[in-house]
């Protein structure tokens, strides 16, 4: 079964690709502007890499700006911004 794109994540693409469409930043930037749950934004972020709409970059040693699972980094794909533009 596959998920739809819902709204929320939706926002996720939206904002990173505000704050940062061509290059990765952290979650934690990304979360500074939605406040969600760290582990529901994970686990939103891992769903839309595996949709092929963001590309992550995890670490092994947790930092401040890392989420709980280990996602340190965010980038917008080409895909994910083909989507946004679909969608206005």
């Amino acid at each position: 079964m596959v998920k739809l794109m819902d709204e929320t994540d939706r926002k996720i693409l939206e904002t990173i690709n505000v704050i940062s469409p061509k290059s990765f930043i952290s979650p934690d930037k990304v979360n500074e502007v939605l406040n969600l749950d760290a582990n529901k934004l994970g686990a939103r972020l891992m769903h839309l890499k595996k949709s092929g709409q963001l590309d992550i970059m995890t670490s092994e040693y947790p930092s401040s700006l890392s989420l709980p699972n280990g996602i340190s980094r965010v980038y917008l794909t080409d895909l994910g911004r083909d989507n946004l533009a679909k969608k206005r």
